[in-house]
């Protein structure tokens, strides 16, 4: 990867501060071709941990996607929603895990060889897809396959490409080997990272900021983002600044005018991460944690159409990053010094989803870090923001002894509240892999309640 050094012009491409790339592309659009008529799985046979949920013991394929794309629910389901209604009022969840588990089923297939969550899922998706007495090796190819011909697909999609009318657990390997391979992906979405936490003023951090970059880049294996710092600044769909540097303004009036050109056609969409400057100090590569909640970040803003994330640290420290905001006419700015505290919550999935991070998560990135209180609430922008009003919605915050807010995002990211040292706390399938081994769990949890039912009868009696 290149590196651009600082005092090269913005135009025409947006490139002031040493890059550590941008990223592989998050384009999940796929140049994928539709199956041949006749040639796509139709009826899928349940296997016998599924069997007691839906009626029947099978799912039409034409059912599953009216459910995904339009929220009715196929009257065969009716067991499993009435499992997972308890479920979600006994967790206290609004949210309806039957819906949660269609927006899952809506998400492309994300199989990561280098996430150990993800490689269990996988693992443990195989041995409900084969039959009991597969073999180890049998198995093994499974996971191979669906690695290279399932990533990236939605589940439906997956299942269309499917030659097999049928499908059961007896003749899937046998249906997946003849499955054809998708053709090359294709990306959609650019990001240029650009990163002035270097040099005097920044904490030491500079050595260890190109492992944000890396860890998007080898999101997937490297298939989704696209880490591109040489191309006009109207290629780019999102644009993220690494700045915490220490009471230094480093943008001047041609780099606004690359960036307020880019805007003008993009109406960029913003999420303002006063924790950023600590998501990395230590070490050449990102924790698992830090790298899902960094990748969370970039997958939540492309799904909001692309835009823009300032990443810095508290007020001595956020001078360019206010440089940003002033240009786009923000009716206030990062501000303060203060603590990142254990009595705190992540508002929504912005951070937590669909990558889960953990506990550690806090320790090593949150805990006790001096950062600004972001300026949430209404905003209206000038002429480079398009003449728009927009509103900051707080995605974490913490209190010191006051509310604090130090991250913010200018689209809904949803409403669950999840404690700032513990987000692991809620057990609930959040990628599709885990959502299709979710039913197994499902099918234990209904039989276990059945038992104790019936053991509260017969003390009843």
């Amino acid at each position: 990867m290149s590196v651009i050094q600082t005092g090269v012009k913005l135009m025409p491409s947006i490139s002031i501060w040493v890059i550590r790339g941008a990223f592989w592309s998050l384009g999940l659009g796929l140049s994928l071709g539709i199956a041949a008529p006749g040639l796509a799985a139709k009826t899928i046979a349940l296997p016998a941990q599924y069997s007691s949920l839906i009626s029947g013991g099978a799912i039409e394929v034409a059912e599953l996607e009216n459910f995904v794309n339009t929220g009715n629910v196929p009257s065969n389901f009716s067991v499993l929603a009435g499992s997972l209604s308890s479920i979600a009022q006994i967790n206290g969840d609004e949210q309806s895990l039957v819906q949660k588990i269609r927006e899952q089923l809506s998400q492309p297939i994300s199989i990561d060889k280098n996430n150990p969550k993800s490689v269990d899922e996988l693992s443990n998706l195989v041995k409900i897809l084969l039959p009991p007495d597969s073999t180890e090796a049998e198995q093994q190819e499974a996971k191979t396959l669906l690695t290279q011909k399932a990533n990236n697909l939605t589940l439906i999609d997956f299942l269309k490409k499917l030659p097999v009318d049928n499908l059961t657990q007896d003749n899937f390997l046998d249906v997946l080997r003849k499955m054809p391979p998708p053709a090359q992906a294709r990306s959609t979405t650019n990001i240029l990272y650009l990163n002035s936490t270097r040099g005097f003023g920044t904490l030491n951090l500079e050595n260890f900021r190109g492992a944000i970059a890396n860890a998007l880049e080898n999101y997937q294996g490297g298939t989704v983002f696209d880490v591109l710092n040489s191309k006009p600044v109207g290629f780019y769909n999102q644009i993220w600044f690494d700045t915490s540097i220490y009471q230094t303004s480093i943008l001047n009036t041609v780099d606004f005018a690359a960036i307020n050109a880019w805007a003008a056609n993009k109406q960029p969409e913003f999420i303002l991460d006063s924790s950023f400057a600590f998501r990395n100090k230590e070490t050449t590569t990102l924790t698992p944690s830090a790298a899902a909640a960094t990748i969370n970040q970039a997958l939540a803003l492309k799904n909001a159409g692309g835009g823009i994330l300032i990443g810095t640290d508290h007020n001595d420290f956020a001078y360019t990053a206010n440089q940003i905001l002033t240009n786009f006419g923000f009716d206030g700015l990062f501000t303060g010094v203060t603590e990142i505290t254990a009595n705190g919550s992540f508002v929504g999935d912005l951070m937590l989803n669909p990558y889960k991070v953990k506990s550690d998560f806090f320790v090593n990135n949150l805990q006790g870090l001096s950062t600004s209180n972001v300026p949430i609430g209404t905003h209206t922008l000038n002429a480079n923001g398009g003449d728009r009003t927009i509103k900051i919605i707080e995605n974490l915050f913490s209190y010191s002894p006051n509310k604090v807010v130090h991250v913010g995002a200018s689209f809904d990211t949803g409403n669950n509240m999840t404690p700032i040292d513990d987000p692991e706390s809620v057990p609930e399938p959040t990628t599709v892999l885990g959502t299709l081994a979710f039913g197994a769990v499902i099918s234990r949890w209904r039989m276990k309640r059945k038992q104790q039912q019936k053991v509260l009868n017969s003390t009843v009696s």
